[in-house]
């Protein structure tokens, strides 16, 4: 299972007041081409509850909410740059809270593939230049380049 990114499901510069608002506005489009289940957003918040996913990197918080494959049709990453921070748990020690600036929203149909994708997605967050980048770009065109183009292909 290779990570896959589509342009329809990113979203810069996204208005979003919390972490739940945020999950909520990037699943519409998922639950209107049929990747995922009507439940799939309050699966997604309802998980962040018992496993936040915040997480630190050297220049910014980034969050990678997911929930169950059992929710999910089609495998994709989801992905919005925030206008302002939104609060989340981390990952790391769910006591400490985080303002995250973008966020990696995980769908996954295969429940053994999702290891690979959060594998492949740290490997991308630890290119800090593309990261910035990323935060920096308008466009959903241009962040879906700059991502598919630093995945690594492999073959199955």
């Amino acid at each position: 299972m290779n990570l896959k990114f589509e342009q329809q499901f990113i979203y810069p510069n996204l208005d979003a007041e919390s972490y739940a608002d945020a999950i909520r506005k990037m699943s519409k489009n998922l639950l209107k081409a049929g990747f995922v289940s009507p439940e799939y957003p309050d699966q997604v918040i309802a998980r962040e509850k018992d496993f936040p996913t915040g997480l630190v990197l050297a220049n910014m918080n980034i969050g990678i909410p997911h929930t169950e494959a059992e929710f999910v049709s089609q495998t994709v990453v989801s992905v919005a740059t925030l206008n302002k921070p939104v609060e989340v748990h981390s990952m790391i020690d769910p006591d400490e809270t985080l303002q995250v600036s973008m966020m990696f929203m995980i769908a996954v149909s295969d429940p053994k593939g999702q290891v690979k994708i959060l594998r492949e997605l740290m490997r991308l967050f630890q290119n800090q230049d593309l990261m910035q980048k990323v935060m920096a770009e308008n466009s959903a065109n241009e962040i879906y380049q700059l991502l598919t183009a630093n995945i690594v292909k492999e073959t199955e």
